[in-house]
Formats: C-alpha cells, structure tokens, sequence
C-alpha cells in the first residue's frame, strides 16, 4: 500500500512539473518564437520569397495584411538576430547571434523601409501597433528579384 501511494504521489508531481514546464514553454510570444526559429540568412531569404510568392496567391484584403505584414516580421525578427545591424538600435547579447553579409544587410535595409506603421486594424493584432510592407512598385521590383521571387501580379 505504501509503494502504490509513493507512485501516486511521483505521478502527480511529475504531472505538476511537466504541466509547469509546459507552460513556461507556450508562454513564450509568437515574437520570440520567430526570433527564435531563425538560424541563418538564407533561411529568412527563402521564407520572404515563399511569403512573397503566396502574397501573389492572395485574392482578399485579409490575406495581404497578413502577408505584408510577415514581411516587415521577418526582417525585424532577424534584426534582432544580427543585434541591431538592420535597425541599428538593438542593444542586447551576443547568444545565438548570425552573421549577414553586405549586400544581404544592404537588401533587408531596403525591404524594412518599406514597412510602414498603421493601427488602423489595432484590434486584430496582438500589439496597438501594426506594421506591413508597403513599398513603391519599383523598390518591389528590385526587392523580389534579389529574392529570386515573382514579380507582382
């Protein structure tokens, strides 16, 4: 008897412990999340030219926030990545820190200014403030061409 209640007592600790570790995982924002799952340059060139390839799929006002604004997510998520070299303002440490090179610090420059801040749709975001790409058709052009994306339908 007193063997079946110590193993009841271990099951319901590891339960407690693995639910608490649980959710100190998914308390983890989508943010870092993002930030997290970036490894290298290439791998966010390669997501930008799937979303860039879907936001030509897109036949809804829906579907191209959510793209746009992947868009201007990614690059930021990997500014953080190369501590600030995008931005130029991150301070932070050098843990699971990438390089980037020139021309590819040049290009993601030239996409992230062409994000723009709106709250006009505050309320279906998980910040007040929203941000999505919206460049001038001829940036555009030379934005997906680096990428090896589709043009603009």
């Amino acid at each position: 008897m007193k063997n079946i209640l110590g193993i009841g007592t271990a099951l319901i600790i590891s339960t407690v412990l693995s639910l608490g570790l649980q959710n100190h995982v998914s308390a983890q924002t989508s943010g870092e999340k993002l930030v997290n799952s970036i490894k290298s340059v290439s791998q966010v060139k390669q997501q930008l030219k799937e979303t860039f390839e879907n936001l030509n799929q897109c036949n809804s006002g829906y579907c191209f926030n959510i793209m746009t604004t992947d868009i201007c997510q990614l690059v930021g998520a990997l500014d953080v990545k190369v501590n600030g070299k995008i931005i130029g303002l991150m301070f932070g440490s050098s843990e699971g820190q990438i390089s980037i090179s020139a021309s590819d610090l040049k290009l993601m420059k030239k996409i992230l200014s062409q994000c723009k801040s709106t709250n006009n749709q505050y309320w279906n975001w998980e910040s007040v403030l929203h941000v999505f790409y919206s460049p001038t058709p001829q940036i555009d052009r030379e934005i997906r061409a680096a990428l090896g994306a589709p043009k603009a339908r």
